[in-house]
């Protein structure tokens, strides 16, 4: 069995399907996402959170709004379905945001409400004259205005800084900037998205590009994995899997109410571009249809679903015709290619003052 309730620690939502950004390699710019009338103006509901949290223990739950296709404050049910969350006494609750929403007045008192349950991490790629270049639609003086405020009334923060090319050049600038904000944390991650989709550059909607660092591990282990198995594809059929979110107790709860063991699997199908991943997905999908993990119609009865009981873990150690293999689950937690990081080497986090990582 994947996972029992009671061993659920964390949960991590994709409170929403709305965002005013379009970064270049996000799935709603590049996967067709946005194609879908279905996946318009979405939000997780108060009654939603109410399924979500009142089975557990108050305290023993982490939330995680992870952005995975969307971004938390965009939603016009964030803050009631915040304060619920308040109420339920969680350990921690963290935000991804973009940072340009809202206003300075509504950030501080967001940090007087959270307190030190809460920590805001913010994407912020480069300064004023990069940031917007794959944070498309971003406005950095309202982001750091936004995080001063944050900052100001006690808030914990983290300054998260994906390195492309035209941005690596500031990345100790930008250290410096996080340390006198007061950020507790600068996190330089890169990303293995360029890698694991075979190319070194793609292009923003305003046609500039957006490059790879020539410093990203994940393109030597590219070209490393291809060589031992012949193609990318056949290593992600046949690497061993060890499920980082397994390891975490964590589970993903997405916009429609759906939950998946993580955010990587629970992406695919809203994709509307044909890949790998979308295709891996038609055989359990075809088995279940698409309102077997719904907690709306089910609740957490879910976890008893064939699939979460049989299909994951056989799909990784003894997939066949019925437990078949999911494209996603070899990229992302296979043994030689490190495609996240937030679990894994591709992130150099440095303390900037009194964090509790």
């Amino acid at each position: 069995m994947y996972m029992k309730l009671a061993d659920i620690q964390e949960i991590q939502l994709d409170h929403t399907s709305r965002c005013q950004l379009k970064c270049s390699q996000c799935a709603r710019t590049f996967g067709g996402w946005s194609e879908y009338p279905e996946n318009q103006n979405l939000d997780l509901t108060l009654e939603d959170y109410k399924v979500l949290l009142e089975p557990f223990p108050q305290g023993q739950l982490r939330l995680f709004h992870c952005g995975n296709y969307g971004d938390a404050l965009a939603s016009r049910t964030f803050d009631n379905t915040f304060d619920y969350s308040l109420s339920r006494d969680p350990k921690s609750i963290m935000i991804i945001t973009n940072g340009s929403l809202r206003s300075s007045k509504w950030w501080s008192e967001l940090a007087q409400r959270g307190g030190k349950k809460l920590k805001v991490a913010f994407s912020i790629d480069g300064l004023e004259d990069t940031n917007h270049i794959y944070r498309e639609g971003a406005i950095f003086r309202k982001i750091i205005e936004n995080a001063k405020a944050f900052i100001s009334e006690g808030g914990r923060a983290r300054w998260d800084f994906i390195e492309f090319k035209h941005n690596y050049h500031q990345i100790e600038l930008a250290e410096e900037i996080a340390h006198e904000i007061g950020f507790e944390e600068f996190n330089v991650k890169y990303t293995a998205r360029f890698a694991s989709e075979g190319n070194k550059a793609v292009t923003n909607n305003k046609k500039q590009k957006v490059e790879d660092t020539d410093t990203n591990k994940n393109q030597s282990d590219r070209v490393d994995i291809i060589k031992s198995y012949g193609s990318f594809d056949e290593y992600v059929n046949k690497t061993e899997i060890s499920c980082k979110t397994q390891k975490r107790n964590s589970v993903f709860v997405d916009m429609h109410m759906r939950l998946w063991p993580c955010c990587w699997l629970g992406a695919p199908l809203y994709l509307k571009k044909k890949s790998a991943q979308t295709e891996s997905f038609k055989h359990f999908l075809d088995l279940y249809g698409h309102d077997f993990n719904s907690l709306r119609v089910h609740g957490w009865k879910v976890l008893e679903h064939e699939f979460f009981n049989s299909y994951l873990e056989s799909s990784w150690k003894s997939p066949d015709e019925r437990f078949k293999r999911i494209y996603t689950c070899g990229r992302t937690c296979g043994e030689k290619f490190e495609f996240s990081s937030g679990y894994g080497q591709n992130r150099n986090v440095k303390v900037l003052r009194g964090a509790e990582v």
